[in-house]
């Protein structure tokens, strides 16, 4: 397990409590320690606090956005104090500089690029539907698009489905043969077509409703990222689908969003 430091590394609006820049606290094993002449808000606290024995621990499971997210913001909409959590080594020496403690966290403990869905600005257009399709069958039908958008009527929302390429992936741990896997380089979900017998377990395993189902073999169709260039998000006009990493600037998409 590691040491923790939190600190505040931002106040991007009005705190007023004593706390500045460079203020922190540490965590050791179960303990929370606030140095002489330091200061931490409370209430601050209380939103990280569920976080931090999370970030203690070595997570090495590929996909999860925790080792990879370092920073949180004060609940508070007026005060807008940022928090950067650091990793000190597991000899709990507090003394380290900012930079040796990112080092024990590598490029490796990063999650793999995925699509990531913001159902909140979704215009319900359908263009990835049709650019889905396009791209594996080169025609149009909705049918044959591994994203669908479903409409909530009661919420006034579109909300994409599309696989999340999730870390855990419970549909890969659903077939019964063997017959997902994932792409060596894109990390994508990869269905064997000759083993899959249509059960459709990994369907009722996914979360996200993302496993549609080919209307004529009557087998899933997964995302495959097209390779890691997913075009769907290449062509959503709203910034709903970006290709990134959770809590990262986006590697691609977002940007058409912005156009008037």
């Amino acid at each position: 397990m590691y040491d923790l430091r939190i600190v505040v590394e931002e106040i991007r609006g009005f705190c007023d409590l004593p706390m500045v820049i460079g203020d922190y606290c540490e965590v050791k094993g179960g303990r929370l320690i606030i140095p002489e002449g330091k200061h931490m808000c409370i209430w601050a606290l209380a939103s990280i606090l569920p976080m931090l024995p999370a970030k203690q621990r070595n997570i090495v499971e590929e996909n999860d956005w925790l080792p990879s997210t370092s920073r949180m913001c004060c609940p508070d909409p007026n005060g807008l104090v940022i928090y950067r959590i650091e990793r000190v080594n597991e000899s709990s020496e507090t003394n380290k500089t900012n930079e040796s403690s990112k080092t024990n966290e590598s490029s490796e403990d990063k999650p793999f690029p995925r699509i990531l869905v913001n159902e909140k600005v979704c215009s319900g257009c359908r263009t990835c539907e049709m650019t889905c399709s396009f791209k594996h069958t080169e025609g149009f039908s909705v049918d044959e698009s591994r994203v669908r958008i479903d409409k909530d009527e009661a919420n006034g929302l579109d909300i994409p489905r599309i696989c999340r390429q999730c870390g855990t992936a419970r549909c890969l741990e659903a077939c019964p043969i063997g017959a997902l896997s994932r792409d060596p380089q894109t990390k994508a979900i990869v269905l064997d077509k000759d083993q899959c017998t249509g059960c459709l377990a990994c369907q009722k395993a996914c979360a996200f409703k993302a496993v549609q189902v080919h209307p004529l073999s009557k087998q899933p169709m997964f995302c495959d990222l097209c390779g890691g260039n997913p075009q769907c998000v290449e062509r959503c006009a709203t910034g709903a689908l970006t290709f990134g990493r959770a809590g990262e600037a986006p590697i691609k998409g977002g940007a058409r969003a912005a156009i008037k």
